[in-house]
C-alpha cells in the first residue's frame, strides 16, 4: 500500500529518472525523429475523435452511441501515450506514463468487449432513409452521365 501512496504523491515528479536526451546515446536525428513521429501520431489521435464527436453531434439518432464514445476515448488515450513519450525527452514522468497506459488498457478492453457484445446488432443495422436517398441520387448521377456519354457517341442532340 505504501508503494501505491508513493506512486500517487509523486505522479507528476520526474526526479527519479533522467530525461531521455541524457539517457543513452541519442543522436539529434534519432531523438527528433522519435519526437516528431510521436507528436504527429498524437495530433492524428486527437483529430480523429474530434471528427467522431462532430459526426455524433450531427446524427442525434445514432444507434450504439456508447461504442462511438468508447472508441473516441480509446483513441485519445492511445494518443496520450505518444504525447507523454515525446515529452519524456525533457520531462521523464514515468509514473504519469504508467497511469495513462493503465487507463488506455482499461478503455481498450472495455471498447473491445462492447464491440464484441454489440457486433451482431451492428451488423443488423439497416441504412436509414437519408442514406438510401443519397445512394439513389448517386446512382441517378451515374446514369445521367452514361446517358450523356451515349448521346455523344450516337450524335443525338438533347432537347
Amino acid at each position: 500500500m505504501e508503494q501505491v501512496k508513493d506512486f500517487i504523491t509523486k505522479l507528476f515528479s520526474a526526479d527519479d529518472w533522467p530525461a531521455r536526451w541524457v539517457c543513452g546515446e541519442w543522436s539529434s536525428f534519432h531523438g527528433w525523429l522519435y519526437i516528431t513521429s510521436d507528436m504527429a501520431i498524437w495530433l492524428a489521435y486527437f483529430v480523429i475523435p474530434a471528427i467522431i464527436i462532430f459526426f455524433i453531434q450531427k446524427r442525434h439518432n445514432l444507434p450504439f452511441l456508447p461504442v462511438f464514445w468508447l472508441f473516441g476515448a480509446f483513441i485519445i488515450l492511445c494518443g496520450s501515450t505518444h504525447l507523454i513519450d515525446a515529452l519524456m525527452f525533457w520531462w521523464p514522468a514515468y509514473r504519469l506514463s504508467a497511469l495513462i497506459r493503465l487507463l488506455t488498457a482499461l478503455v481498450s478492453m472495455a471498447t473491445a468487449f462492447v464491440l464484441i457484445r454489440d457486433l451482431p446488432k451492428l451488423i443488423e443495422v439497416k441504412p436509414d432513409d437519408q442514406l438510401k436517398t443519397y445512394q439513389l441520387e448517386k446512382k441517378l448521377k451515374l446514369y445521367e452521365a452514361e446517358i450523356v456519354e451515349l448521346r455523344e457517341r450516337l450524335n443525338i442532340k438533347s432537347e
